[in-house]
């Protein structure tokens, strides 16, 4: 499984399981925003991601874009790896 997929699993654990509570038909290129996702969501993913990643997302990378889906936030942390 590549980085990125591996990354978004994760990613799409803790989006369903502690921020929207989706079932398991919500998959990695779902719209996180049709499913609810709000402000304070994305700031509970950006702790998520820095505690479980040690990533730190840039500010520009902090946008609707970004966070449209589990696997384009995946890609934004691969990118952002040290």
């Amino acid at each position: 499984m590549e980085e990125a997929t591996r990354i978004a699993t994760r990613l799409l654990g803790h989006i369903r399981s502690d921020l929207l509570e989706t079932d398991e038909s919500f998959g990695l290129d779902s719209d996180l925003f049709a499913a609810g996702l709000d402000s304070m969501s994305i700031m509970q993913i950006i702790l998520f991601i820095e505690e479980e990643f040690s990533v730190k997302l840039p500010d520009n990378m902090i946008t609707r874009a970004t966070f449209c889906t589990a696997r384009h936030i995946a890609e934004a942390i691969r990118e952002n790896r040290g």
